[in-house]
């Protein structure tokens, strides 16, 4: 081993904590780019061959109903690539139980090798199209049927045309749309215990639904060079004598846009959050080794004198910086493989994906070995560059103390003479190495910053649900009937024992026009003075139900740019019925948790049907005692589609968060781990050039402990100024973050609790007393003959 590879090595083993310390902020850069980027490259990858390989659609639409025959003339439109038909329904799932359920129940043409969004065949068999004994055998998605426990062979009983109707479950498939299995977008997420899809020969369903020869919804692929939308428009005109109910592009689908906000989210947080890990990591070292550069002049100088040209001196110490980076390079490369791992399994729990969402990525494993060592490779030439002025005879003279003055604090005469004077020799210590003390301020504020954005979404979910689940709406049952009756057929149900109250509800898919943009969207009618669903506006204020008027979903409002005051076209959409339409003016902007929907009274609603008193559902508060009595009542009845139940919406969502505890331990680690290398780094740093002055201090009697705590204060006037800047600036990331993967369906508010700041604060200064204590061990070590030798 040469000279300078020896001294390098004697560094490692003096300091070795230190470069530990550092190392380990590299890691976590290195990993999380690769955890992230390789998580990101693979479920990408997985959607784009599930997409390509099944033809998934550019375009749906829906209409009431339309001769199958149709798709021909839909198939002749120029840009039309290919064309399927298919009926898609929702139906009440009945269990001997009681408890109701929904299947989203879709045909599939046979063969399928040139239908529009093919579905995979992932267990059991696939479906026939004309089984023995009269049988309807269907294929449901994984998670559906793993939550119910269906097997192939089992049976699922529908309620369809007023009959029961049994479907012989042969296995389970995913499809391309269904990779995020939600009902609507007013769902918090998948609830595969009461939601499911389930396929089936379209023959077979056409039968079930009535739908002899027809279908209801037209699926489009757009050749390449053609105008999505042009196309659209055409396709809309051939269908409109059949009650076009909506028509949507790919990014408006549901799965896909879940999907895809998933997607964004993780990019760009793969791209930002190993950046702050590198950024101060490299900073650290530059600091480190320029100190080190500076009490070592001497050693530079003998280098120099010995026939050392200063290119191998400033490759040697910035060989340093690379030795770090490369240990904590191939730690994180390690440690980002394992998380990736665990992220992919993650996903794969919640996306419905035949292509397995996993797999080492050599090209971020490539990137983030390469950003480190670029890092590694700044920080460490550019500490050495002082090097290169120096020339061995001024290096063998003790560098000349700094002139200083007084600073800033002594201006303020009463305050500076209460100080003692430990307090004052660390004010000036800090003051004096200004860019050190900044550094160590700015990485302890990103430290406690990640530690707001570790707790934060506890905070914003515990916040959305109790608005979500106890404001916007109060009631313990939502139930939907299989079609629109009169407001007084609901006495039938509010006379139930055990019912409080009861409220009616009119949902109406419309479509809203204004300014030449249209925008499909749910108006619900409710009458004013309605207590068990509230609406409030984009301050947090409540709405009143208007007799007249609409109050618009804040997203549909955005996406239209409509304000208050404004006349907007609403177009109805129902699935019997001919299309009304209405003209109403805007009252109000409504903004919700989950989804967008406008609202308007029960009456307004009936008038833009041209209907009179008639609803869709009703809402229901009962007594928590009497609860499921009045399901088992409500499950009897046939009129019945849906019954949605509140406490259990909530219940599922709350175990589906359980997995964010996971996220919560990862990033208070990172956070903790940043903060003690930062802060242990500045604390060595300055005890080893205080070494002499500790060293006086000892010979005059000082105590170690006195000694330690005038470190401490140093510390202290460091760290806890980034701590409390860590707060608001933790906030400020919590909504950069909230930002990159909000979607239109989901609003995601930034909210943090006193209590987080207060938790958050305490573990920031936990680990800067923790960093601390083992840098300033070295002090009971001081030997002050050694020390206070002249060395001039």
């Amino acid at each position: 081993m040469s000279v300078l590879g020896r001294r390098i090595w004697r560094a490692y083993r003096k300091s070795r904590l230190q470069f530990l310390a550092v190392a380990l902020v590299v890691m976590i850069g290195v990993s999380t780019y690769i955890s992230m980027n390789t998580a990101y490259y693979n479920l990408e990858h997985s959607r784009d061959v599930f997409y390509r390989e099944h033809d998934f659609a550019d375009y749906y639409f829906h209409v009431v109903r339309a001769p199958y025959q149709v798709i021909k003339r839909v198939q002749a439109l120029p840009g039309v690539d290919m064309v399927t038909g298919r009926v898609q329904m929702d139906l009440p799932i009945i269990r001997e139980n009681g408890e109701r359920g929904t299947a989203r129940l879709t045909g599939y043409h046979l063969p399928m090798d040139k239908e529009v969004n093919r579905i995979q065949l992932l267990s059991g068999r696939m479906f026939d199209e004309d089984p023995s004994g009269g049988r309807i055998e269907v294929l449901t998605d994984p998670q559906f049927a793993a939550a119910n426990r269906l097997n192939p062979g089992d049976s699922l009983v529908v309620a369809a045309q007023g009959r029961e109707v049994t479907l012989a479950v042969t296995g389970t498939a995913g499809g391309p749309e269904f990779i995020y299995p939600m009902k609507d977008a007013a769902s918090l997420m998948p609830e595969p215990e009461n939601f499911g899809i389930v396929m089936a020969p379209l023959n077979q369903v056409q039968q079930v639904l009535g739908y002899s020869g027809q279908i209801n919804q037209v699926l489009i692929r757009v050749t390449p060079g053609y105008d999505p939308e042009e196309v659209a428009e055409r396709v809309e005109k051939i269908l409109e004598p059949y009650g076009n109910l909506a028509g949507y592009p790919r990014k408006d689908q549901l799965s896909h846009a879940m999907l895809n906000a998933e997607l964004e989210g993780l990019q760009k947080s793969a791209s930002s959050l190993p950046a702050v890990f590198l950024v101060l990591a490299a900073i650290i070292q530059y600091v480190m080794l320029g100190r080190m550069i500076k009490t070592q002049r001497r050693e530079i100088g003998i280098l120099k004198a010995l026939g050392f040209d200063r290119r191998s001196i400033v490759l040697h110490y910035a060989a340093y910086a690379m030795v770090i980076t490369v240990v904590g390079a191939i730690l994180g490369i390690i440690l980002g493989i394992a998380l990736s791992s665990v992220i992919s399994k993650t996903y794969a729990m919640f996306f419905n994906l035949p292509q397995e969402i996993g797999g080492i990525n050599v090209k971020a494993i490539f990137f983030g070995l390469l950003s480190s060592l670029a890092a590694g490779a700044a920080a460490g030439l550019g500490a050495s560059r002082g090097i290169l002025a120096l020339n061995p005879a001024e290096s063998m003279r003790s560098e000349p103390p700094r002139v200083s003055g007084r600073i800033w604090l002594e201006r303020w005469s009463r305050l500076w003479k209460r100080l003692d004077n430990y307090w004052r020799m660390s004010f000036r210590t800090v003051w004096r190495n200004g860019w050190r003390s900044f550094f160590a301020m700015i990485g302890v504020m990103f430290a406690a910053g990640m530690l707001i954005i570790a707790f934060f979404a506890d905070d914003s979910m515990d916040h959305m649900l109790n608005r979500h689940f106890t404001l916007e709406k109060s009631y313990d049952y939502l139930v939907r009937f299989t079609e629109p009756v009169k407001e007084y057929e609901i006495l039938n149900i509010s006379r139930l024992d055990g019912v409080i109250k009861a409220e009616p509800l009119l949902e109406v898919p419309v479509r809203v026009s204004f300014g030449g943009r249209k925008e499909d969207d749910v108006l619900l009618g409710m009458n004013p003075g309605t207590t068990l669903k509230t609406v409030f506006n984009v301050d947090g204020e409540l709405l009143a139900i208007p007799e007249d008027g609409v109050l618009l979903g804040e997203i549909t409002a955005g996406k239209l740019g409509v304000k208050v005051g404004d006349q907007v076209t609403i177009e109805t959409r129902m699935q019997s019925g001919v299309s009304q339409e209405a003209s109403l003016k805007v009252l109000g902007i409504n903004r919700q948790m989950i989804g967008s929907e406008s609202f308007v009274s029960l009456k307004q609603a009936n008038k833009v049907l041209r209907e009179s008193r008639i609803v869709t559902a009703v809402m229901l508060k009962v007594d928590p005692g009497k609860a499921a009595g009045i399901e088992k009542e409500l499950n009897r009845m046939t009129g019945v589609s849906s019954i949605q139940s509140r406490q259990r919406e909530l219940a599922g969502f709350e175990k589906q968060m359980g997995y964010m505890i996971y996220f919560v331990v990862i990033m208070v680690s990172f956070a903790a781990i940043l903060g003690f290398a930062i802060v242990y780094n500045s604390s060595i740093i300055g005890f080893g050039e205080r070494q002499r002055e500790l060293a006086l201090l000892k010979m005059m009697g000082f105590s170690d402990r006195e000694m330690g705590g005038l470190l401490l204060r140093e510390t202290l006037l460091q760290s806890i100024p980034g701590v409390l800047l860590g707060l608001p600036f933790g906030r400020m990331m919590s909504q950069w973050y909230v930002a990159a993967i909000s979607t239109e369906a989901f609003t995601f508010p930034v909210v943090v609790y006193p209590r987080t700041y207060i938790i958050s604060a305490i573990i920031g200064v936990l680990f800067v007393l923790a960093a601390h204590w083992f840098a300033s061990r070295g002090i009971r070590h001081i030997e002050p003959s050694e020390l206070l030798k002249n060395n001039d």
